[in-house]
């Protein structure tokens, strides 16, 4: 089968729905079984974030690996270089019964599912302009010196700082690679400084490691396979976790771990007693994960480490920068050295089915 323009689009996507989704169940698997283990937050964080980021990687690995050749090479080449003569390639000789249909509804799956990822990032922006028209502005004036503490951090961690003007306590890091923190005058004057501290620093670490980046490439990665129910939960436990690794890494900072779970304690109370305004940034809507929260700050120690608040304080951007490297030249490396050598393989693979 000579592989060109609509046909190649359409085998291209349908094998990597398909093949996405099968990795993403075996991940989530995974991600159960590592789940019942007691391991710290950091690194269960990780392990959700790559059973998350791993199958649509690789799923787009392979398709391109196994398809770009008949793109590539001259339609002779193909047939020449092709070992077995068939007309249908890849997960396509199992699903051929019912294509081309399966690639048409694969493709606008595709697009149903980029444009929910889209709607998903931007409508955050929607949701924060809601609750500010619904704040109030009667608050009491805030102490200067309370302003000083939070442009102090901010300066020192490298986030801008904006200053809302309300009783409602809230405070949340905006933006992706230019982060600002929103706070509002409401926590500033509920908080004594040492919580105060406390939950600057845990949005500060927010900032630090880029996790609305993270959070923005998860929400992209959960939709890109029939399997989002199961890529959901695994979102869900990641942001769970990644809420203990900054407030651990806040902790560490501030060696006051008592002070950390007290703000944790009173902003709870308060947001819960205004409904009608989404929670502040510092926490979840999950009270069962507010409660492990709070037990496991209180676990930490009062010793000061900052050593370990600058390893969990590390972005994965560099991280992403040298898998995108790899992904690359891997596989152009492979298209010029052996271009049908991953083709062959899945084939080989997929005959024994």
């Amino acid at each position: 089968m000579e592989l060109r323009g609509w046909s190649l689009a359409l085998a291209s996507v349908e094998n990597f729905i398909l093949i996405n989704t099968a990795l993403s169940v075996v991940a989530f698997v995974a991600a159960s079984i590592f789940r019942a283990g007691s391991r710290p937050p950091l690194s269960q964080a990780r392990f959700y974030a790559a059973a998350l980021i791993a199958p649509p990687v690789v799923s787009a690995w392979l398709v391109c690996a196994s398809l770009l050749p008949a793109l590539l090479m001259g339609a002779n080449r193909w047939e020449q270089e092709h070992e077995r003569s068939h007309t249908v390639h890849l997960l396509n000789a199992l699903t051929s019964p019912v294509d081309p249909a399966l690639g048409y509804a694969a493709a606008g799956f595709a697009l149903f599912t980029t444009l929910i990822a889209i709607y998903l990032a931007w409508s955050a922006r929607f949701r924060l302009c809601q609750i500010i028209n619904r704040l109030d502005i009667g608050a009491e004036p805030t102490p200067i010196d309370r302003v000083k503490q939070v442009e102090a951090v901010c300066r020192e961690r490298g986030l801008a700082v904006g200053l809302v003007v309300s009783s409602y306590p809230f405070s949340f890091v905006w933006g992706y690679l230019r982060s600002k923190l929103v706070v509002s005058t409401g926590l500033l004057n509920t908080l004594s400084s040492e919580e105060l501290a406390a939950v600057l620093e845990h949005e500060a670490a927010h900032h630090a490691r880029r996790d609305n980046l993270m959070k923005w490439t998860l929400t992209i990665c959960r939709y890109l396979s029939p399997a989002f129910p199961l890529t959901g939960l695994l979102y869900r436990r990641w942001t769970e976790q990644i809420e203990m690794v900054c407030d651990e890494i806040a902790a560490r900072r501030i060696a006051a771990p008592v002070e950390l779970a007290g703000a944790l304690v009173r902003i709870k109370r308060l947001t819960l007693a205004a409904p009608r305004i989404a929670g502040s940034g510092f926490f979840s809507n999950d009270g069962q994960n507010f409660e492990q929260r709070v037990a496991r700050v209180l676990a930490l120690s009062n010793e000061s480490e900052i050593g370990a608040a600058d390893y969990m304080s590390r972005s994965c951007t560099r991280m992403a920068m040298v898998a995108g490297a790899i992904f690359a030249l891997s596989l152009a490396a492979m298209l010029v050295v052996s271009p049908l050598a991953v083709h062959r393989a899945i084939e080989a693979a997929l005959s024994l089915i």
